[in-house]
């Protein structure tokens, strides 16, 4: 991790909470910018090898694709879940982008029932903001002679993976989503599929992603980051009534400590960390456990669905393949 990068993405959400904070108006809070500021900006190796126009374009038609859904096609989570997975699948393979926290800006309004149309446009100028400092990061590092690095797969190209084997993964991963969807909204558990966690369930699935090796360290990480998002909000906003971009960035700063420590930068974490900032005050209290209880569930169901043969073993060399739709 870069560490003098960190400082740019904790004040980006400082003035994203600060903007909120000056409007009042919640919807505008998007938690994934803290993810994609750590896999655009501060990774040595960004999870996602995409171009700076994908880095904007994906998570703001994701957005706009969820306050669709919310707004003219609200029918129960167990249906809206999934049909915005589906979707933003379809246009990442599209537009062959690997930005997968476009998910969680799809599935973000649904969780909370937004329907304002300041959603995605917050998110547009956010990722706006990522794609042009990424933009900028990437031409200093040419300047000065630097290789930008982007993370790669051990395995097998992108071309030698056929259409149907693409298709059966992608199948699994959204019948995995249906599942714990099910269940999570059977025992009104709905964090259980927050949105950070499905983008966590794919990367988690990546044949021979190097997250996927080290999947028992991810579940402590999102699981620490959950219990530091609702701890922060309760004793600095709740508690000493400062503002809550004073909560957010601590949390941040905290989590990405944790990831210095455990070693594990895993971007769906940090987001998770933000989400109980735009929750209700009822729902603070039982977040992590719920957090806990999906995370646990989707590592349980990537052991077990995805099986790549030794491929996430990492033993063969020299070919990468593309993160994303087109390699997941």
């Amino acid at each position: 991790m870069k560490i003098k990068m960190e400082l740019p993405a904790i004040l980006l959400v400082m003035a994203m909470f600060t903007v909120a904070e000056y409007t009042g108006d919640q919807e505008i809070i998007f938690p994934e910018i803290a993810a994609l500021a750590l896999g655009a900006w501060i990774m040595e190796k960004s999870p996602w090898q995409s171009t700076n126009l994908h880095f904007w374009l994906s998570p703001t038609l994701a957005a706009v694709t969820g306050i669709i859904i919310v707004r003219y096609f609200a029918y129960a989570p167990l249906v809206m879940i999934p049909a915005a997975f589906c979707l933003v699948a379809l246009q990442l393979k599209l537009f062959r982008s690997a930005v997968l926290p476009s998910i969680s800006a799809a599935i973000l309004p649904i969780i909370t029932r937004s329907e304002s149309w300041y959603y995605p446009l917050s998110v547009c100028l956010l990722t706006g903001i990522i794609a042009l400092g990424r933009l900028v990061f990437n031409s200093y590092k040419t300047k000065n002679g630097q290789i930008i690095k982007t993370a790669g797969t051990a395995g097998v190209t992108t071309t030698d993976r056929s259409i149907v084997t693409q298709s059966v993964h992608w199948g699994k991963l959204l019948t995995g989503v249906i599942l714990i969807t099910s269940i999570a909204a059977s025992f009104d558990l709905l964090f259980m599929v927050a949105p950070p966690l499905l983008v966590a369930f794919v990367e988690l699935s990546k044949p021979g992603g190097a997250v996927r090796a080290k999947m028992g360290r991810a579940l402590i990480v999102i699981v620490l980051a959950a219990f530091t998002g609702v701890f922060w909000l309760l004793l600095i906003h709740k508690a000493l009534f400062l503002p809550v971009w004073v909560s957010s960035c601590v949390a941040t700063a905290t989590v990405f400590l944790v990831y210095h420590a455990l070693r594990m930068p895993f971007p769906p974490a940090v987001a998770i960390a933000l989400l109980p900032t735009i929750l209700p005050e009822d729902a603070l209290l039982t977040y992590p456990w719920q957090v806990l209880a999906g995370t646990t569930a989707f590592c349980l169901l990537s052991k077990i669905c995805f099986d790549y043969n030794g491929l996430s073993s990492g033993k063969t060399k020299g070919v990468t393949v593309t993160e994303g739709v087109s390699a997941g």
